[in-house]
């Protein structure tokens, strides 16, 4: 039973996720929601849109040594995300940004268990690869659905709002101001991701790891039409590409304050716009039944076309093994979602563990780190009440009653594929 997850959201919703599969359906509102669900663990292998199509075929030029960089790093056609120069493992751009030059770099994101901890496989549990989609097995059922000339409008019309989900209580929609890349330096980033009354831990989780791993992806899925609406990149359950449009309204509380996903001050983001474009997909598509209880491995397909994945259940991995688990698949490009079987489990400066909940998974800090995993709260609780000093990043150690308490789902990241991650997550103050 891997990723156990009924994850618990602020102001404190429990939610749900799993590496066991769908989790439990979420009920309850605002107080804990419930998790009673199961199934088979997940494992990656093929995913037809991961590998070179990853950031599309007619896009920009990225310069790995000099020169000038082309626009438009995106997938396929001439409006750009970021245009300028990048780097490209490890290469240093010698030129400013430009609008033509090399060809577009592709990367190549390989399926399964990176090859250099291929002696680890026989740990692994389950699989959600599909023999029917490249979204993985949770899409199954649900790539049978044909869309109706109704649903297609519904998910075009950018006014019809999605039902406000069963799994929430006294949520209302509102419009609200959207900020969509409110970090400093205007780039996706997981401190973005701050779950408040819907209790979509393992979603969040989804989107703060793929911040993680490719910033730029993020933000190639959304187009600002700049009247207060927006439309999202998306695949459907047959893997083929669609748009989804919706507008600025948001949950709120019955105080107006942000039920949503949201940034650090409680202001609508790129997660909030992704999120209700989640809402909206599964009202046509019932992946879950609920968004209160996505897991990541059915968060992340419908916005990168692959959905297969595998798991690590509690105990398989000693503390050196878990580590180079985590490193050997963030390096690949890999998405990874992580959970914990003890509750209230303390590291040495009180953060404590919550359980049944998803945490986004990074390279680990230092070399005194297992593995840095993140609480999507953006905070954890202490014995004290909650600390939000490391954006809700618990650092832990290389123990073995840790290691056994943390199961794992990895899982393959198709268009999102990028050059690997190799650096540990460290917010700044502005972050915090």
């Amino acid at each position: 039973m891997a990723l156990a997850v009924a994850c618990a959201a602020l102001p404190l919703v429990a939610c749900s996720s799993s590496a066991d599969g769908e989790a439990g359906e979420a009920s309850g509102g605002s107080g804990a929601i419930s998790s009673s669900g199961g199934g088979g663990a997940g494992s990656a292998s093929n995913a037809s849109h991961a590998g070179s199509s990853a950031l599309g075929t007619g896009g920009s030029a990225v310069s790995a040594s000099g020169g000038s960089a082309g626009s438009n790093v995106n997938a396929g056609g001439s409006g750009g995300v970021n245009s300028g120069a990048q780097n490209v493992a490890g290469a240093t751009n010698g030129g400013a940004a430009g609008t033509g030059g090399a060809a577009p770099v592709h990367y190549t994101c390989a399926t399964g268990l990176p090859s250099d901890v291929s002696d680890l496989q026989n740990m692994t549990s389950g699989s959600t690869v599909s023999q029917i989609t490249s979204m993985g097995t949770r899409y199954d059922d649900s790539s049978k659905h044909v869309a109706t000339s109704e649903e297609k409008s519904f998910l075009s019309d950018a006014k019809q709002e999605p039902v406000i989900p069963g799994s929430t209580s006294g949520l209302h929609w509102a419009a609200l101001p959207v900020t969509l890349y409110p970090s400093s330096d205007g780039v996706p980033i997981p401190a973005d991701i701050n779950q408040h009354a819907i209790g979509n831990c393992d979603g969040d989780t989804a989107f703060a790891s793929m911040a993680y791993q490719n910033p730029k992806f993020i933000a190639s899925l959304i187009t600002d039409n700049g009247d207060g609406s927006y439309t999202v990149k998306m695949y459907d359950p047959l893997g083929n590409r669609l748009t989804v449009s919706l507008d600025n309204q948001f949950l709120v509380d019955g105080s107006n304050n942000i039920g949503a996903v949201s940034g650090k001050h409680g202001e609508a983001d790129w997660a909030t716009v992704l999120e209700k474009a989640t809402m909206k997909y599964i009202q046509v598509w019932p992946v879950v039944s609920d968004i209160g209880g996505i897991g990541s491995e059915h968060q992340t397909p419908m916005f990168t076309g692959a959905g297969a994945s595998f798991a690590f259940d509690r105990g398989k991995l000693a503390p050196a093994d878990l580590t180079r688990v985590v490193k050997a698949s963030l390096a690949a490009g890999k998405i990874i979602s992580g959970g914990f079987g003890i509750e209230g489990m303390a590291l040495a400066n009180g953060f404590q563990t919550v359980t049944a909940h998803g945490y986004a998974v990074f390279v680990p800090k230092d070399a005194s780190t297992m593995i840095s995993m993140r609480n999507p709260w953006g905070l954890d609780p202490t014995s004290n009440g909650y600390d939000g000093s490391t954006d809700g990043v618990l650092d832990i150690p290389p123990d073995p009653t840790w290691a056994n308490t943390i199961d794992l789902r990895i899982i393959d990241p198709g268009d999102a594929c990028g050059p690997g991650m190799t650096t540990p997550y460290l917010p700044s103050s502005g972050d915090i």
